[in-house]
């Protein structure tokens, strides 16, 4: 049975060169293109597009705001709901997390903060004043 194969198989000779046809539509590129070396680029910021605004009432809702600010999303917390015992700690905390981030937080009344992630420039303009929080 594999002589009566091979008497029907076309003979192959050696000296013969067999090239894809497809192949021979890149013969026009060069054998070797140049070579750049990888380099790390620098992360563009797009313009914030969203400002998340919280409102924790005691010290177990810090993981809201934590988790929006950790998406580098300026962050604003109004304390006006939160019991006069968590303020300072929530306060804190926040303030925390701002320094662990490379961020800033600011005080904007008596009762908001304002958490501003690296990428967002914060310009003061005005007179600074004294805060309650003694941030």
């Amino acid at each position: 049975m594999f002589e009566r194969f091979m008497e029907k198989t076309p003979a192959i000779d050696e000296n013969e060169e067999y090239f894809d046809e497809a192949y021979d539509e890149y013969s026009d590129y060069e054998e070797e293109a140049p070579v750049s070396s990888i380099r790390a680029v620098a992360p563009q910021h797009e313009e914030v597009s969203r400002i998340a605004t919280c409102r924790p009432q005691d010290f177990t809702d810090i993981e809201v705001f934590a988790n929006e600010f950790r998406k580098d999303l300026p962050v604003i917390l109004n304390l006006a709901d939160t019991a006069d015992n968590a303020r300072q700690r929530i306060a804190d905390f926040a303030l925390g997390v701002c320094y662990g981030r490379g961020g800033n937080l600011r005080q904007i009344s008596d009762d908001v903060l304002l958490m501003v992630p690296y990428s967002v420039e914060l310009a003061d303009h005005g007179p600074q004043k004294e805060n309650r929080l003694g941030l």
